[in-house]
C-alpha cells in the first residue's frame, strides 16, 4: 500500500512539473511574441515615409503667403524641418492646429513632431526633444506712448515692475517663454487678473493696440514682423528682456522612437553647417531685422540728413554752374533718388521705394527754396559772391561733406535691398547695389552738367568709399546669418555710416591717391 501511494505521488510531482513547464513556455512566448510586436512597431514607424506636424500663424517661422497658384505654406521653420528632414528620408505634412492642442496632440500620440519648442521638464515627460536647430529671444512691445512706464535691468526687476503696477500682460496661449521666472508668473494664479491670453502674437498685437493690454511678450522677431505687417512701428516700442534660449523639435514618444530622434540629431548637427542653412536664415529673418531697422525712427532720420546732405550738394553745383531754379531742384534730387530708382528697376522690385517715402521729396523741394533764394539774397548784397575763392571753396566743402553724409546714409539701404531681393550671392551684388545706391544717383547728376567729368568715378577714391562699405556689412550679414542679433545689426548699420562718412572725407583732406595705370610723373615723362 505504501508503494502505491509513493507511485501516486510521484505521478502527481511529474505531472504537476509538467504542467508548470507548459505554464513557462507560455509565458515565455507570450513575452517574446510582445517583445517582437513592440520592435515591428518601431520598424513600421521608422520606415514611415511622413510625419504629421501642424502649423498657426507665427511669422515669420510659418505662416500662408499668397502666390500665384493660392496660398502655399511657408517660412524658416517650415523651410528649416523640411530641409532636415529629406536628409532624414522623411516627409512632414502640415495640419492648422493652435499650438496649445499642437502639444496636447504630441501627448496622446494623433501628431508626431513639432517645431519652435522650447524644452521643459513637464513637456519631456511625453516628447523626445531633438538638439537645437536656432535660437529665440523675448522682447516686451507696449505702445510709445505708454503711461504706465516700466524701469527694470532684470528679469526679477520687470516682473515685480509688472504686479506692482497691475500691467496688464499679453501672452500666446501654450507659449513657453526664454526665461522660467517668466513662465512661472505667467501661470501663478495670483497673477490671473493681470495676464491676457491670445491665441498668436498678431491677436496679442491687435489687442495691444485697442487698449485691451498695456504690453505683450513674443519672439522679438516675430513680434517686429507683426508690427511691420500692421504698419505700426511708429506707435509699438519694443524693450529688449535679454531672455534668449535654444529652439528644439519635439516627437511624440508614443509615436516616434528614439532611434529617429538620433537621426535627426545626426542631420541637424550636419545642417547647421551648410549654405542651405544660411540662406534660409537670411531669406526669412534677415528682412525683418533690416527693415526694422531701417523703417525705425533713427534711421529714417539718418535718411532724412542723407536726402538734406545730398540735396545741399546739389545747390553747391547748381550755384557753381549758375543753373535754372528747376536745374537746382533736379541736381538736389537726383543724388538721393536716382540710384534707388536704378536699384529698384534692375531687381524688378514691385515697389520703388521714393514712392514708399514721399515725404523726402518735400524735404527736397523745401531745401533747394530756401538755398536758392538765400543764395539770390548773399549774391544782391555782395554782387562778387559768385567770383570770392573763399565762398567758392566753401562750395566745394559743401558738396564734399554733403555727397559723404548722403553716401554712407544710403549704402545700407543698398545692401538691405539686395538681401530682401534674395540676390546671392551677397558678398558679390551686396557692394555693387551699394554703390549703386549711393552714388548712381550722383552720375545722373553729373551726366546733367555735361562738364565731361563724373565726380564718383573721377580717378579720386569716392565710389570706392560705398563698395568697401558695402562688402564690409555684406560680409557681416554672411557671417553672422547662423545667429543673428538685431541689436548687432542696429549697431553695425552705425558703424557703417560712421565709418564710410569719415573714410571718404579722410582720403579726400588727405589727398590718398587711386591706385590707376599710370602715375601723374609717368604721364607728364611722356608728354
Amino acid at each position: 500500500m505504501e508503494f502505491y501511494k509513493l507511485i501516486l505521488s510521484i505521478i502527481i510531482l511529474l505531472f504537476s512539473a509538467n504542467v508548470f513547464a507548459q505554464k513557462e513556455d507560455n509565458i515565455s512566448t507570450n513575452s517574446i511574441t510582445t517583445e517582437i510586436e513592440s520592435v515591428e512597431c518601431i520598424d513600421n514607424v521608422e520606415s514611415k515615409k511622413s510625419l504629421l506636424s501642424g502649423w498657426y500663424l507665427w511669422e515669420p517661422y510659418q505662416y500662408n503667403k499668397l502666390e500665384l497658384g493660392g496660398y502655399k505654406l511657408t517660412g524658416m521653420d517650415v523651410e528649416l524641418v523640411k530641409n532636415i528632414a529629406d536628409r532624414v528620408g522623411i516627409s512632414i505634412k502640415y495640419e492648422p492646429v493652435p499650438w496649445d492642442q499642437h502639444q496636447l496632440d504630441l501627448k496622446q500620440g494623433t501628431r508626431d513632431i513639432a517645431a519652435g519648442a522650447t524644452y521643459t521638464k513637464f513637456r519631456a515627460e511625453f516628447v523626445h526633444f531633438s538638439l537645437h536647430y536656432r535660437f529665440e529671444e523675448n522682447s516686451l512691445f507696449v505702445m510709445r506712448e505708454q503711461y504706465k512706464k516700466l524701469s527694470f535691468e532684470t528679469i526679477t526687476e520687470f516682473l515685480a515692475q509688472v504686479r506692482l503696477q497691475n500691467f496688464n500682460l499679453g501672452v500666446t496661449e501654450g507659449f513657453i517663454y526664454a526665461d522660467s521666472q517668466i513662465n512661472l508668473f505667467i501661470n501663478d494664479e495670483e497673477n490671473s487678473d493681470i495676464i491676457t491670453v491670445y491665441e498668436n502674437d498678431l491677436e496679442a498685437l491687435e489687442g495691444l493696440l485697442k487698449g485691451e493690454i498695456d504690453g505683450f511678450m513674443a519672439d522679438r522677431i516675430v513680434g517686429a514682423a507683426a508690427i511691420l505687417q500692421k504698419g505700426v512701428n511708429s506707435k509699438v516700442q519694443e524693450i529688449l528682456l535679454n531672455a534668449k534660449t535654444p529652439i528644439h523639435l519635439m516627437f511624440s514618444k508614443k509615436n516616434v522612437p528614439l532611434g529617429l530622434v538620433e537621426r535627426f540629431n545626426h542631420e541637424i548637427k550636419e545642417f547647421l553647417d551648410t549654405d542651405e542653412y544660411k540662406d534660409i536664415v537670411k531669406t526669412y529673418l534677415y528682412p525683418v531685422m533690416l527693415i526694422q531697422t531701417i523703417d525705425s525712427q533713427w534711421f529714417y532720420i539718418i535718411g532724412v540728413i542723407g536726402t538734406i546732405a545730398f540735396a545741399v550738394s546739389g545747390i553747391a553745383i547748381a550755384a557753381k554752374d549758375n543753373v535754372t531754379l528747376f536745374t537746382t531742384f533736379l541736381f538736389a534730387m537726383l543724388p538721393s533718388v536716382g540710384g534707388g530708382i536704378m536699384r529698384d528697376v534692375i531687381i524688378n522690385r514691385n515697389e520703388v521705394g521714393i514712392f514708399l517715402t514721399p515725404s523726402y521729396m518735400y524735404y527736397i523741394l523745401i531745401v533747394v527754396l530756401v538755398g536758392f533764394f538765400a543764395i539770390r539774397l548773399l549774391e544782391y548784397y555782395n554782387t562778387r559772391a559768385s567770383e570770392d575763392e573763399v565762398i567758392l571753396k566753401f562750395w566745394d566743402n559743401i558738396l564734399i561733406i554733403g555727397d559723404s553724409i548722403g553716401q554712407a546714409a544710403f549704402i545700407v539701404t543698398g545692401v538691405t535691398i539686395a538681401i530682401m531681393s534674395r540676390i546671392e550671392p551677397i558678398e558679390l551684388w551686396g557692394p555693387f547695389f551699394a554703390f549703386l545706391t549711393a552714388n548712381g544717383g550722383g552720375i545722373l547728376r553729373d551726366l546733367m552738367r555735361q562738364k565731361g567729368k563724373i565726380l564718383c568715378v573721377s580717378g579720386t577714391i569716392n565710389a570706392e568709399v560705398s563698395v568697401l562699405w558695402g562688402l564690409i556689412f555684406s560680409i557681416f550679414l554672411d557671417i553672422n546669418s547662423h545667429n543673428p542679433d538685431p541689436t548687432n545689426i542696429q549697431n553695425t548699420v552705425i558703424i557703417v555710416i560712421v565709418g564710410a562718412f569719415l573714410t571718404r572725407i579722410f582720403v579726400h583732406y588727405f589727398k590718398i591717391p587711386n591706385i590707376k595705370f599710370r602715375s601723374k610723373k609717368k604721364i607728364t615723362a611722356e608728354n
